[in-house]
């Protein structure tokens, strides 16, 4: 048995503002993930209340969905499974404050790339269309526990796919061709 990891490292530019929104959701994805995790349903009072403090422009980004109690389940929509919100990443934000274009340092061992994707699409509007690649470890040596992929996000889709699917279908094509 072997323990898998998402590894991922890169840059993206960013406006201040972007920057500032990026750095909020990582703290409110912190914050969800520790804070209210434990949050019975009579407790919603307490999420609505954070969510409330949060900028405006997080309630734009990510607005309270009419047919939801919950305010935040927009970003929480950034997870496959909203009840582990954690984008399991580093965020490093560098440059001048005042310049028109920072850069947004995100890397870590145990990514949730596909949130990350997701939050970048949202988020980074100015970089779009960006790509990033993710690698895939393991802590052992065994067949198949090597790979990685790649993301490519523009302002209506997010592309993309695991490095073993690109060559299955690649191997596909050309044993067809072989035939």
């Amino acid at each position: 048995m072997a323990n898998h990891y998402l590894q991922t490292a890169f840059a993206i530019p960013v406006t201040p503002a972007e920057a500032l929104l990026l750095k909020e959701c990582f703290a409110v994805s912190a914050q969800l993930s520790s804070d209210f995790a434990e949050l019975s349903s009579d407790s919603l009072q307490a999420v609505k209340t954070c969510y409330a403090s949060l900028s405006e422009a997080f309630r734009n980004t990510f607005p309270k969905k009419p047919e939801e109690e919950d305010p935040f389940a927009d970003f929480l929509d950034l997870w496959s499974d909203p009840g582990f919100p954690e984008f399991d990443a580093d965020l490093i934000i560098q440059g001048d404050p005042e310049a028109r274009t920072q850069f947004a340092f995100i890397s870590g061992h145990e990514v949730d790339v596909p949130a990350l994707a997701s939050l970048i699409q949202k988020v980074c509007k100015s970089a779009l269309p960006f790509g990033f690649q993710w690698a895939e470890v393991a802590d052992k040596d065994i067949a198949g526990a090597f790979g990685g992929g790649y993301y490519v996000v523009t302002d209506t889709e997010i592309f993309g796919g695991s490095t073993r699917w690109l060559m299955a279908e690649t191997l596909q094509t050309a044993r067809a061709g072989a035939t």
